[in-house]
């Protein structure tokens, strides 16, 4: 992966994503990140681009077809995000996503590895990895889950793995490229990190629609849930296929 400086293009602050996701989703802010502007960095996102071949490709013929609604996230991402924790210092990361389909089957394979951005906007060490699977419930299902409670509405499962020690088991739903997503259940090792709870946002955001953000409030260590992650993407798959 190489870094490069977008120096020339107008962008959000990495942290505001987790602004225009709340306001896609007309919910309230996420608590933190209020810190960014005082460490004195950029007020211009750093561009991320891929330069090896994406392992899978975007969605054909062979997607299951519960995973329509989620088709808008199917290829890789990259990009940049803010990240902080109750007394943790902020700090800038460099991100990559990917969602990857098995066929036809109504899952899609979720793998994500985040790096702490230096002083110079190269990556520096590797900050976290996690991975799982997205699973898309069918019609039947949501309506059964449902039974007449609009409050109910359950379109995906989704279980992610942490090398910090820790799984997560949510519940979301979907509408409109946008995702909201909390943990039904939440279980660590011995000596991973006690996280109790989670809550994520994803959506499509930007004049194109092509700009995936994300905002993810943790609970743990005995603080309630609060501001953790959020950063903005660009697919990098369409223009390495040359």
């Amino acid at each position: 992966m190489e870094v490069e400086d977008d120096s020339g293009r107008d962008a959000p602050w990495p942290h505001r994503v987790g602004d225009n996701l709340y306001q896609l989703f007309e919910k309230p802010g996420p608590i933190g990140h209020d810190r960014t502007r005082a460490r004195g960095w950029p007020e211009r996102a750093v561009a991320v681009t891929l330069r090896t071949r994406l392992r899978s490709g975007t969605m054909d013929a062979d997607v299951h077809p519960d995973l329509a609604k989620l088709s808008f996230l199917i290829g890789r991402w990259e990009g940049v995000g803010v990240a902080g924790y109750a007394d943790e210092e902020e700090f800038q990361f460099g991100q990559e996503i990917e969602f990857a389909h098995r066929g036809d089957l109504p899952y899609l394979d979720y793998r994500s590895r985040a790096w702490r951005m230096t002083p110079e906007g190269t990556l520096g060490e590797l900050i976290t990895e996690e991975s799982g699977y997205w699973r898309a419930l069918s019609e039947e299902d949501t309506a059964r889950y449902a039974k007449d409670d609009d409050a109910n509405v359950i379109h995906l499962e989704v279980l992610i793995a942490h090398n910090e020690g820790f799984i997560e088991s949510y519940l979301g739903n979907v509408f409109a490229n946008r995702v909201e997503m909390a943990t039904s259940a939440v279980v660590h090792t011995i000596t991973g990190l006690e996280v109790t709870a989670s809550h994520r946002l994803y959506g499509l955001f930007g004049e194109d629609r092509e700009t995936l953000g994300y905002a993810w409030d943790l609970a743990a260590r005995g603080h309630d849930l609060r501001s953790y992650m959020s950063a903005q993407m660009k697919r990098t798959d369409r223009n390495d296929q040359g």
